[in-house]
Formats: structure tokens, C-alpha cells, sequence
């Protein structure tokens, strides 16, 4: 065959159109393929016969940037690590990846307690509000690590930054629970959680992390029984949603007590003096109090540094989402610090790979395979990097409070400022764009390790999410000089498309993503693109499995039109894209 881009029909053209519509159809199924030498890749050189065992499944071509039988190892690795579910602690259910408690946590028990009030009249939702920094995230993770000592029967945490995480995170909850029906979609799945907690809530905790989408959510929260929500967020309409809870600013007595529990220092002028100029915000405290203890200064020797600093030269301050007063500056001096005598030379490397990938985690094993690729080293000269190794830098980073370690530790994660101020650095350094390729090269290499992705669920969500962080976190930054990456991120979220069909539970998530997919292959590669045509063929996948082939009819009769215009009548691409399209139009009836 000239191209891999023919399409497989599974099962026969009538026993689709018997299934009915919102049936997982059986057409449109992209063939394990790949475009070979007759069709290069998004504009690359042609393929040799040896790359062709490097391509992803649905005709992605990608090439490895390291092919090392190690960093495939730590793939593996990786892999199977999301597979494993988490064993029980303290007699508790525990699912997804709780924080573990900061160093010198200032428990706040006024506002424990309201999270911990039960009894008649107290709804099951409650709503921690604040500003960004202000430590909702550590007030609600140390509630959650309460109960998982007082022995609950579940402790849920879920990060809900968008809905593809939600429902990802409460189809975990789940698979644990042993609910839903084998099959169902993730809407589905997650409604059956809501029912479930309900009925038979007593002792059981959800928390719902960072919070966006408040329509996407309310849907799935329970609205009865004995269970406890919690949802933290910056946005103050989510109060709406249960009983709210604002958390505001340390106040003058925690500051203080934090501040000489963190760095060991009893100087409470100097100590009140800098909480008042870093606004007495948790956040910033945390980052200063790390820096000096780490470098034994004095409360007025750091103050001077964060005077000096000049951060409005290299950081970009945005009207509509401005920094927190001095936040920006405790975190870069925080990642200077951090940098400075770092023996393993993988701290700075570290934290730019986690910015640019999914805020709700990375696990660990997949930073090891980072560190193996030399994604860590910070000389254009790619030298890898031991698991032992990013480890150490791992931990020194947690020490310096710039990232936080889950409760069982498989998981690395750090604020979303923290992550801001790490990227636009790398930007405004033009280190960014050559970054993001060799990360978009690293995750091609997991996306050949999960050609099925049904007995890969957990893995195969991960990178899906790990794969639009990547693109939402580069495009932003990205100019017209930048094709090379903008080419491998296209690859890499056709595939997540692809990824999502393959799942058979998640085409609510294809068709969301999927139309910005193809809109940007057809800006980017032209309307005819090998590469065009599978997101367009991808997202009629989903149309149909959902349900709506209004949708996916039209996708495919253009596509018929395109094979049509540039392989010809009687071309074997052409024949099957015309074969799908008879069955979409009996699935239509």
C-alpha cells in the first residue's frame, strides 16, 4: 500500500446499521498503520523500512529522540505503575494522589473544623474558596490525610482543573469501588459514583482539586447522604455549589509561628516584617522560609534579595491574572537556591519538565525516563540521568518547598505559580520550544508502548493528559519558527484522539478536543494531509459512537471528496473511505 491510512470496517455493514445509533460503531477504526516512504511525515524525510517499527498506532508518525533500552524500561516501568491500584492505608480506601503535609503546615483549626461539622442542616459539599496561594489545597489534603488515619472507608482525591480530569478521576474512584457497568462511558461511570455516595456514603470523603468548570461538575456531585465533598477553587462562584468556606491570608500569629518553625529563627520583627512585604500569603512564605534555612540568612538579609530582584524583567505579569504580591519573587529566588550547589545538576531541569506537564501530577517513574532521555541536563549536550539521581533532585526540590510528593510518593506535583513562573522563564530564555520537542519525543515513545490502550486504561488517561498539557502549556509561547514541535504535538493529540475512540468510555472527551485537533492540522499541514485526514476520520469515530452521525457524515463525505480529488477514484484508501461512509449512512438509517 502507498500510505497507512486505510480504515479496517469491523463487523459488517449491516450489523452496524442493526446496533442502532449511540452504539460503539464498528467503523472508522484507524488500522495499525503508517505513512512509509511514499508519504513522509508531516513534512520530514521520508521513512526507512527500520523507522517504520517507530510509529504510534492510526498512522502517527513519530521518531523516538533516544531509543535506548533503558528510557524503554522506565516506560514500561511507568506503565505499570499507574496499573497497580494503590494499597490500603489505615483500613482506608485511598484513591488518586493526596499531597503529602508541607513542611511546618500551620493546621488552622477554626477552618478544620468547619470542614470536619456534620449533622442535620449541613449539606455534604463543602466550598473552599481563596485566593491563589493561600493553601487550600494543603487545608483540604490535610483533612484528607485525617481521615485516612481515623480509618475511612474512602478518601477520594480528584483533581478538577477540567472535565476529562473529573471523569477520569472518578472513573479510578470506580474501578476501585467495583461500580459501573463493564463498557459505560465515563458520564455514566461517574453518575453511578454520585449514586453510589448517596446511598452508602457514611465515612467517605471526594475531594475535588482546583476547580474550573463548575457546570461540568455539579452534575456528578452528590447532593444527599452521609458522604463529604470538598472543592477547592479560586473562582468564588463555586461557593454556589455547597457551603462555603473562604480562606483567606495567614494571619499575623500563624505567619510568625510558621515562619520560625520552617527556618529555626526567633526574630519576630524581622520575621513580621517579611511576612507583611510577601502579603502574608502561605505560598510566598513557604518559598522564603525554605531559601533561608537552606542559606542560613536573616529574615532583613532575604527581604534585601527580594528587593533587588528584578523580576519584572524576565517575568510576564498579565493584567487580568497578575502575580500575588511577592509570590513571584519568593519563587524565583527559591528556584535559584534550589539550583545553586545542586550536586546532581537535575533540580532546574526537573521543575521545567513538571511545568509543562500536567498540573494534577507526573508520576515518578515517567520523570525517571526523562532523566534517562537527558530531558534533565541543561547543556544542549543530552547526558543522561539515574532514577537514584532524580530522586536526589526530587528530593532536594520538596525540601525547598517547589514541588510536594503524594502520600504514597508515586507522584510529584507543584503549585500552578510555582509551574507559571518556571515556564515563562524558560520562554523568556528561548529554551522553551527545544523542550517541548524532546518532551513530545518522549511521550511518542510512550504512545508505541500503548498500541492497545484498553489494557492500559490508567496509563493510556495519563498520557492523553500529559499530552494536552504538554500542547496547552507550549502553544501559548509558540511562533512560526517553531514548526518542528507544533508538527509533534499535532501527531501526539491525533493519537490522544485516537487513544480516547480505542478507550470505548471516553468519546465526550474526543469530541471536545477532537475539532480543535483537526482545525489545527488543516491550518497547519493543508485540508489534504495524511495527517488531516485521520483527526478528521477520529473525530467522525466519536461523532458516531456518541450518537451523532450528523456529525460524523458530513466529516466523512468530505474526506471521500479529498481521497477522491488526490488518490482517485479506485484508490484502496478511497474504496474504504467510501465503504465507512455507507455504513454511517445506514447507522443514520
Amino acid at each position: 500500500m502507498d500510505a497507512g491510512l486505510a480504515w479496517t470496517i469491523v463487523g459488517s455493514v449491516a450489523g452496524v446499521a442493526a446496533v442502532g445509533s449511540g452504539a460503539v460503531f464498528g467503523i472508522l477504526q484507524l488500522r495499525q498503520g503508517h505513512e512509509n516512504a511514499a508519504v513522509p511525515a508531516d513534512g520530514d524525510p521520508a521513512l526507512t523500512t527500520g523507522q517504520a517499527n517507530e510509529l504510534v498506532p492510526g498512522g502517527q508518525a513519530v521518531r523516538p529522540d533516544q531509543n535506548t533500552d533503558r528510557v524503554g524500561r522506565l516506560i514500561q516501568t511507568y506503565i505499570k505503575s499507574l496499573q497497580e491500584p494503590a494499597p490500603p492505608v489505615a483500613g482506608s480506601l485511598v484513591v488518586g494522589e493526596v499531597p503529602q503535609r508541607a513542611p511546618a503546615f500551620q493546621p488552622r483549626e477554626n477552618l478544620t473544623a468547619t470542614l470536619d461539622a456534620r449533622g442535620p442542616g449541613i449539606t455534604v459539599v463543602r466550598a473552599v474558596t481563596g485566593m491563589r496561594g493561600v493553601g487550600k489545597t494543603q487545608l483540604a489534603a490535610a483533612y484528607a490525610r485525617s481521615c485516612i488515619d481515623a480509618g475511612w472507608r474512602l478518601v477520594a482525591w480528584v483533581n478538577a482543573a477540567d472535565l476529562a480530569q473529573v471523569l477520569n478521576g472518578l472513573a479510578e474512584v470506580a474501578a476501585r469501588l467495583g461500580i459501573g457497568e463493564p463498557g459505560a462511558d465515563l458520564e455514566a461511570i461517574s453518575a453511578a459514583v454520585r449514586s453510589w455516595l448517596e446511598a452508602d456514603g457514611k465515612r467517605c470523603l471526594v475531594v475535588f482539586d482546583n476547580v474550573t468548570d463548575l457546570e461540568g461538575l455539579a452534575r456528578f456531585l452528590p447532593s444527599a447522604g452521609q458522604c463529604q465533598v470538598i472543592l477547592t477553587s479560586n473562582r468564588l462562584e463555586t461557593a454556589r455549589l455547597g457551603t462555603p468556606l473562604a480562606v483567606d491570608v495567614f494571619t499575623e500569629d500563624e505567619a510568625l509561628s510558621f515562619l520560625a518553625q520552617r527556618t529555626g529563627r526567633s526574630d519576630p520583627d524581622g520575621a513580621a516584617e517579611l511576612a507583611a512585604k510577601l502579603g502574608w500569603l502561605p505560598l510566598a512564605l513557604a518559598q522564603s522560609a525554605a531559601v533561608i534555612a537552606a542559606q542560613h540568612l536573616d529574615y532583613r538579609a532575604y527581604l534585601a534579595r527580594v528587593r533587588d530582584l528584578p523580576v519584572r524583567d524576565y517575568l510576564v505579569r498579565a493584567e487580568a491574572d497578575p502575580y500575588p504580591h511577592g509570590v513571584a519573587e519568593a519563587i524565583v529566588l527559591g528556584l535559584d537556591a534550589a539550583a545553586d550547589g545542586d550536586s546532581t545538576g537535575l533540580c532546574r531541569g526537573l521543575i521545567n519538565v513538571v511545568s509543562l506537564l500536567s498540573a494534577a501530577g507526573v508520576a515518578r517513574p515517567l520523570l525517571h525516563a526523562a532523566g534517562q532521555a537527558g530531558l534533565l541536563a541543561q547543556s544542549r549536550r543530552r547526558s543522561t540521568a539515574a532514577p537514584e539521581k532524580v530522586d536526589e533532585a526530587l528530593g532536594r526540590l520538596a525540601s525547598a518547598s517547589l514541588l510536594t510528593f503524594s502520600v504514597d510518593d508515586s507522584t510529584v506535583s507543584a503549585h500552578r505559580l510555582t509551574l507559571r513562573v518556571a515556564l515563562e522563564r524558560q520562554a523568556l530564555r528561548g529554551s522553551l520550544a527545544r523542550l517541548g520537542v524532546a518532551l513530545a519525543g518522549l511521550l511518542s515513545r510512550v504512545t508505541q508502548s500503548l498500541a492497545e490502550p484498553q489494557r492500559n486504561r490508567p496509563a493510556a488517561r495519563d498520557t492523553v493528559q500529559q499530552i494536552m498539557a504538554l500542547h496547552e502549556h507550549l502553544t501559548p509561547y509558540l511562533g512560526k519558527g517553531d514548526t518542528a514541535v507544533t508538527k509533534k504535538l499535532l501527531r501526539l493529540r491525533s493519537w490522544a484522539i485516537w487513544c480516547l475512540n480505542q478507550l470505548g468510555d471516553s468519546f465526550a472527551l474526543s469530541i471536545e478536543y477532537g475539532p480543535l485537533v483537526v482545525a489545527d492540522y488543516e491550518r497547519v499541514l493543508g485540508e489534504t494531509h495524511p495527517g488531516t485526514l485521520i483527526a478528521r476520520d477520529n473525530l467522525a469515530s466519536a461523532y458516531l459512537a456518541a450518537g451523532r452521525p450528523d456529525k460524523a457524515i458530513p466529516l466523512i463525505e468530505r474526506t471521500l471528496a479529498d481521497f477522491e480529488r488526490v488518490l482517485g477514484d479506485t484508490h484502496r484508501d478511497t474504496l474504504a473511505s467510501r465503504d465507512n461512509l455507507a455504513s454511517a449512512y445506514l447507522a443514520a438509517g
